[in-house]
């Protein structure tokens, strides 16, 4: 598959305060599937990072995309081109295992559906810095933040599985640029903070950050009832883009073994083109033992 070019929901502010949306995103290579299968214990937001740094070709008129642009792309921007490069490897359609949420029936239930069906609500970008006045409720400063990206996202990581309350604060000390334009907060400066104050800010920021749904409504063929699943669009796109090293290793010997072409030019092709050769390679094989 070639190169395809998307807009992003949100879009990427360069150094220059300059917003570009238009990204152009390259298929996944063996290149990339030997990264993810080698690094399976990297903290997901990392593994992210690295995966569409590989794959993120152009950003706008920006070249030669490196990890530290990828790690200030918004949160949202993220999963949405992970969305695609899914889409891009295995298609549109899905398919998942999940669980009946209700505690008396915790059943198994096949779903089926397409990514077009993932919500994708886009808030483009104006400017990297963003003006709340609080509320006089709420303490009546005048609040200065941008919005999170995946750089917040790999720092916050090991908070979030120990002290969420403690990981908010760190996120909006890392958010948060200027207080009535007095001071730049660290993390004590906003744990002074009223909950009201937070409260406001955290919504100001859901608000004006593009998001990718994370719910959808399910029915349970056991119990018949209805429910609410949650799908992690991150959780489920690394876990199925993953390749076993071994197997990953055991395609390349095969078609090195029979193409006798190097590894860096068996790792250089997508999946599908890879499998195509398997495929075909195998038929020929087959035909040709029985044809003695």
């Amino acid at each position: 598959m070639d190169r395809m070019a998307f807009q992003l929901p949100g879009g990427f502010v360069d150094d220059d305060g300059q917003v570009h949306y238009r990204i152009i995103l390259a298929p996944l290579s063996g290149f990339s599937e030997k990264m993810i299968a080698a690094r399976g214990q990297t903290q997901a937001a990392v593994l992210v990072t690295a995966l569409l740094s590989r794959c993120i070709d152009r950003i706008g008129t920006l070249g030669e995309v490196s990890e530290g642009m990828v790690r200030r792309l918004l949160v949202g921007d993220r999963l949405f081109l992970l969305l695609k490069l899914r889409e891009m490897t295995f298609g549109r359609n899905i398919q998942a295992v999940i669980n009946c949420s209700f505690p008396d029936c915790g059943a198994r239930v096949d779903i089926d559906f397409v990514t077009d069906n993932i919500p994708v609500t886009p808030s483009p970008q104006q400017a990297l810095w963003y003006r709340l006045q609080l509320t006089p409720a709420a303490g009546g400063q005048t609040i200065i933040f941008r919005l999170p990206n995946g750089g917040d996202q790999e720092m916050l990581a090991h908070q979030l599985d120990s002290d969420e309350e403690m990981a908010a604060d760190s996120l909006m000390a890392r958010c948060v640029e200027s207080i009535d334009a007095v001071y730049l907060p660290d993390l004590a400066g906003i744990a002074k903070l009223s909950a009201a104050a937070k409260t406001e800010i955290e919504q100001e920021m859901e608000r004006l950050a593009p998001r990718i749904g994370a719910s959808f409504a399910a029915v349970c063929p056991e119990c018949g009832r209805s429910f609410t699943a949650a799908f992690d669009v991150q959780e489920f796109v690394l876990a199925e883009l993953n390749t076993r090293l071994d197997l990953l290793l055991k395609e390349v010997h095969y078609l090195a073994f029979h193409y006798h072409w190097s590894e860096k030019e068996i790792l250089g092709m997508t999946r599908e083109n890879r499998r195509r050769y398997i495929e075909v390679l195998s038929a020929e094989m087959e035909r040709l033992n029985h044809a003695f």
